[in-house]
């Protein structure tokens, strides 16, 4: 039997995200989640993404910047907004 890191690796990301999406209504039933979903959403994704990249660059924020496809100076707002500590990385 293939283990569940492998299960979820043979989806592909846009198939677990689309499962996690449709999971979450129906955790709300026929009541529509708060609004600002989409806001939730892209952040719930976009912090863990920055701070991986810092991670795997020894915190080298021109380099995350670039791997990440943003301008630096947005990478550093994005660390300020969502409290990333470069030292704990």
């Amino acid at each position: 039997m293939i283990d569940f890191n492998q299960q979820l690796y043979n989806l592909g990301l846009q198939q677990i995200i689309e499962r996690y999406i449709k999971h979450y209504f129906d955790l709300h039933g026929d009541i529509l989640p708060v609004e600002g979903l989409y806001s939730f959403m892209l952040k719930e994704v976009e912090r863990p993404l920055i701070e991986e990249a810092l991670r795997r660059l020894k915190g080298n924020q021109v380099r995350a910047a670039k791997l990440l496809g943003m301008n630096r100076n947005t990478l550093r707002r994005k660390i300020q907004d969502f409290k990333i500590s470069i030292e704990s990385l």
